[in-house]
């Protein structure tokens, strides 16, 4: 019986023996046995006589002791044998992964695999003791299968495998159902149930390949320790020593300090040479680093957006060769080990840490996010001194440039040997100063800077012509592009005349070909030459000429027109079918030759005109249609 309709008949989780062994030693399902003694069955684990509960007696069908105290043991060990049963047919079986060695010798997980069994039998032993629940052989290896239901391998006989050296598997079936059939025990054992490996060599060796391979690896982590510990040993001394060095060649020496006037003007210079731990770790003394660190990092800003951090400013020191190479790049350990020989020292971080600290105290810096930044009360003042320096320098620079360039651009004959140097020594008429003076002034700086710019601009076609020439050499050079602006005011006149004459034909051409789409023939020629009243008696075409609005109006008179004639057209065709009805009405109604008298006779009431002529919509056919139901009275249907 198959699995799902011995399920629904004969077992359910509440039966506890579906399964008792025959006399002749085979399994029989509950669903296959008669009922009460006649079963002739006995318990598979006591062996003690068992009794068919049916449906017939009201319960789920089971097995049960004829003794009436059930030994307990029965349904475990109905699956167990079942399980065995399931190898009789050499069936394929699914082995589970494993660790193994690859072809390089590596540790990898191999995957599991189904492999084809041969059935050697059911039980094994051996001198040492062994007897596993299987014994197979399967991709030409002895194999041991232990089925587990409620008793698992315990250590004893897991290291009697291992003495054994076979391979060994253990199936886990602890969760399926005491009430499974033949087909889910089946299916359990040989691939869906729980499996692992009790005892694999591939499984030893690479378990011993680990061990090799952890055990190299520390023995390499023990060396490499030593040699770490040396090295930091040595490091220490070597920066004990250096740094004795460094002392004795900073005593007593003394550097330029790098932009002294402005750190004095703003009031800073008392706050550079101050001493801290680990000043020996830089190549100039504190006076001139610190002056560094106030005039490139604070004021300048050199480091951009970052925050003004002691291991930035650490970095940008060393770009400058201001720190000694043994004391870049220090670790904490090595740093701590060597001030506890050398109380003095400090990595530079550390001593340029020290300083920004000194200036918080000192008011000079305030805290900025993660960093500090220069103080309002000299930061304003410096920075205003440093942008009028700066800008007086750079336009100076530029307009030099800018009369070099313009100078560069005249011919020799008359550049008369002048250059910008000699320019800025030259006088400024308006203020009789020489043109570097003059440049450096507030007063005349931005006029004769504005002047040059003019003179470049014109230099290069492009600007009006100036309207002083600041001491240079360019009459004629003026005068020769005046004649070019008049000679380009000229031409462009020129051009927009062409460019106005080709927007004319472009209208012109494009109403044209709207007007085509539309008619043709006289109706055509009609249109485009009739002057009309509501466009200033101008033609359709000559309005288009004038403008793109003049064509906007020709094209709506055009689109009128022909509106007007389909609505004529809709109607003359509204006219034709009318007429043509009220003939069929009257061919019907009259004889040919009355028919004939009614169509073309004038009537008083339909406007003294023919009811041929007279209908033209449904409200003149109607009235016609009255007089031929008159017509049609007095003189009978048609012959």
């Amino acid at each position: 019986m198959a699995e799902r309709e011995a399920k629904e008949s004969y077992g359910s989780d509440r039966a506890k023996l579906i399964y008792g062994r025959s006399t002749n030693g085979s399994l029989l399902h509950i669903s296959e046995v008669l009922r009460g003694l006649a079963c002739g069955c006995i318990c598979p684990a006591c062996d003690g006589q068992l009794v068919a509960r049916t449906k017939a007696d009201h319960k789920v069908p089971h097995f049960a002791h004829y003794s009436g105290e059930a030994c307990g043991g029965g349904p475990e060990t109905a699956i167990h044998l079942l399980a065995k049963e399931a190898f009789r047919n050499n069936p394929k079986m699914l082995l589970p992964e494993r660790l193994g060695l690859d072809e390089r010798r590596q540790v990898v997980m191999k995957p599991g695999q189904e492999v084809t069994t041969e059935f050697l039998r059911l039980e094994y032993t051996d001198p040492k003791g062994i007897v596993p629940d299987l014994y197979v052989r399967a991709l030409g290896y002895d194999l041991f299968v232990e089925v587990a239901v409620t008793h698992f391998c315990d250590g004893t006989k897991l290291q009697r495998l291992r003495d054994h050296r076979t391979p060994a598997v253990e199936i886990d079936l602890s969760r399926l159902p005491r009430d499974s059939t033949r087909e889910a025990i089946a299916d359990a054992v040989l691939r869906s149930a729980l499996r692992h490996w009790l005892f694999h060599p591939g499984i030893e060796a690479a378990k011993a390949m680990r061990k090799k391979e952890e055990e190299a690896w520390q023995k390499q982590q023990d060396e490499r320790q030593a040699n770490a510990a040396n090295k930091h040993r040595k490091r220490v001394g070597d920066l004990v020593r250096a740094y004795a060095d460094g002392l004795k060649e900073l005593a007593g020496a003394k550097g330029d300090v790098p932009r002294h006037a402005e750190l004095a003007t703003v009031g800073l210079a008392d706050h550079v040479g101050i001493e801290v731990a680990g000043f020996g770790c830089f190549t100039v003394p504190p006076a001139v680093w610190q002056a560094i660190i106030l005039a490139e990092v604070l004021h300048d800003r050199c480091l951009g957006n970052g925050p003004c951090k002691a291991v930035p400013i650490t970095k940008h020191l060393e770009k400058g060769h201001l720190i000694r190479p043994q004391f870049q790049r220090v670790s904490r350990e090595v740093a701590d080990d060597t001030a506890l020989v050398e109380t003095q020292f400090a990595p530079a971080w550390k001593a340029i840490d020290t300083y920004l600290n000194y200036l918080l105290g000192k008011g000079v810096l305030f805290q900025q996010g993660y960093g500090v930044a220069l103080a309002k009360a000299f930061a304003d003042p410096w920075t205003a001194r440093t942008l009028a320096e700066t800008k007086r320098t750079a336009s100076l620079h530029a307009s030099v440039q800018l009369v070099d360039w313009i100078l560069s651009e005249l011919p020799d004959d008359e550049r008369c040997g002048m250059n910008g140097e000699s320019w800025l020594q030259s006088i400024h008429q308006e203020s009789g100063l020489s043109y570097r003076e003059a440049l450096q002034s507030n007063v005349e700086s931005a006029k004769i800077v504005g002047q040059i710019e003019n003179i470049a601009a014109m230099m290069e076609k492009n600007g009006r012509l100036p309207y002083g020439n600041v001491g240079l050499p360019i009459e004629r050079a003026i005068e020769r592009r005046r004649a070019q602006i008049a000679k380009h005011a000229e031409e462009l006149r020129e051009k927009q005349l062409q460019a106005a004459e080709r927007l004319r034909h472009s209208r012109r051409d494009r109403l044209c070909v709207d007007a085509e789409k539309e008619l043709t023939g006289p109706g055509l020629d009609a249109f485009l030459n009739t002057r009309l009243a509501n466009m200033n008696n101008m033609t359709p075409l000559e309005m288009a000429e004038d403008s793109e609005s003049g064509l906007t109006r020709a094209r709506e008179a055009l689109s009128e027109l022909v509106r007007q004639r389909l609505i004529e057209s809709e109607a003359a065709a509204e006219r034709e079918e009318y007429r043509r009805m009220i003939t069929d009405d009257a061919r019907q109604c009259l004889s040919e030759k009355d028919s004939e008298s009614f169509l073309n006779g004038r009537d008083d009431d339909l406007n003294r005109t023919t009811p041929l002529l007279f209908v033209k919509d449904a409200e003149t056919y109607r009235k016609a249609r009255g007089k031929l139901t008159q017509w049609q009275d007095q003189f009978g249907a048609p012959f």
